[in-house]
């Protein structure tokens, strides 16, 4: 009878764990390159959604018939709090690598998952004997008998680490609030930036009903695994239903908020001077996985870059023209590349690529006995479309005409 009654949240949950899985899975494959914000976000809802699996499992008996998958992903409890406001700072601060000092954050974790290591060499009918006396007492869930660590201290590691999190995330959005709507103009901004304000907001919420459960375990019989539960499904829900619903916020900011604006003093700002192109020759930008992120002025010589190899060399008319061939050729790592396209034109590589082959093929057409030298796929060809399919979808998103019926437009 109590499976019956526990079976519901137990599958509602399940699945929405195994969307959030699948999600995060389309964030660290999809693009062609390293975009560290997504990936940050990739690993924020893949921890959340292990996280969900655990709960969800602990309500039924299978961590006692497979006892050697009890605490494998504990450490997916110290992760997504770093996840969630690396991923708010990466954006805000349109960083594309890691500071030494972040991986701090992930501490925590490995010394828990460290101290998990006896427990985990314990053979499956000494770990069921554990998992009988936690399930006959779920405040042992709390305390973690099966830790080298003193009781409970491990609980109190995880709250540490989600409310330091927690607090990191909603002091650089208030930090951020009047740079992001001093250009009021820029909607894309703004819209990402509500749009951290409301993934921060959810965390917190969170944070806040873990600090409540951890209380209430201590000091009374209440139990809120189902509250918790149905946080972390939400959760999963509003992260996935926004990212369908407003996909361009995977793109990040747009422009470069970096102000080169040096003190009054006319001393050089802090971490921007060693982000400072050296190079003033405008054909190369030479930047390596180092750089935590663009100046305003490394910005404006990308673009610079970018633009005049893409107009002067057309190296978009090679069929399977990649982001690594274009990084290649002017010397710009693919990671760093492939987010400013995403930042500074508020589309992919793919996207932008395609506009230039539309724009030259449209120029192809306009040129006097055009049609009579090559047919229409031929034009499409010249251009670098490699298939007819992605050649007419192209051109009818530019133009609203198919390949043929701009071009009979164009003679008559």
């Amino acid at each position: 009878m109590m499976n019956e009654v526990i079976n519901w949240p137990f599958t509602i949950v399940f699945f929405v764990a195994l969307l959030g899985l699948l999600v995060s899975v389309m964030l660290l494959t999809v693009n062609q390159t390293d975009i560290f914000p997504n990936r940050l976000l990739a690993g924020y809802l893949g921890c959340f959604s292990l996280l969900a699996l655990n709960y969800s499992l602990m309500t039924t008996s299978f961590f006692l018939q497979f006892p050697h998958t009890w605490r494998i992903v504990a450490w997916a409890s110290f992760c997504f709090a770093p996840f969630g406001y690396l991923y708010v700072r990466s954006v805000l601060e349109q960083n594309f690598w890691f500071r030494k000092k972040d991986l701090l954050w992930f501490i925590p974790g490995l010394i828990h998952t460290a101290c998990l290591i006896p427990f985990f060499v314990l053979s499956s009918a000494e770990k069921q004997v554990i998992l009988e006396k936690i399930i006959a007492n779920r405040k042992l869930i709390i305390v973690e008998p099966e830790s080298l660590l003193y009781d409970g201290l491990g609980v109190w590691m995880r709250v540490g680490v989600i409310v330091a999190s927690a607090f990191a995330q909603m002091r650089i959005l208030y930090k951020w609030r009047p740079i992001i709507y001093r250009n009021e103009g820029n909607h894309q901004n703004i819209t990402n930036y509500k749009w951290l304000v409301l993934f921060s907001l959810t965390m917190l919420v969170f944070c806040i009903l873990i600090v409540f459960q951890v209380f209430f375990h201590m000091v009374m019989p209440a139990d809120l695994n189902l509250l918790v539960l149905f946080t972390i499904a939400f959760t999963i829900l509003f992260i996935c239903s926004y990212l369908l619903y407003r996909p361009s916020i995977l793109y990040g900011m747009r422009g470069w908020l970096q102000q080169p604006v040096a003190p009054a003093s006319d001393a050089p700002i802090p971490d921007q001077t060693e982000l400072a192109t050296e190079s003033a020759d405008p054909s190369t930008v030479a930047i390596d996985k180092k750089k935590i992120y663009l100046s305003v002025d490394q910005g404006n010589t990308i673009r610079q870059v970018l633009e005049n190899h893409l107009l002067v060399n057309s190296p978009y008319r090679k069929t399977g023209y990649t982001i690594s061939d274009l990084s290649n050729e002017v010397s710009i790592p693919s990671y760093l590349l492939s987010a400013f396209i995403n930042q500074e034109y508020g589309k992919n590589f793919n996207e932008l690529i395609n506009e230039y082959r539309v724009d030259f093929f449209l120029d192809l057409v306009k040129q006097p006995d055009a049609n009579s030298q090559y047919k229409l796929e031929a034009l499409g060809k010249e251009a670098g479309f490699n298939t007819r399919a992605s050649f007419i979808r192209a051109v009818k998103k530019k133009t609203g005409l198919t390949p043929s019926d701009f071009v009979t437009k164009n003679n008559s």
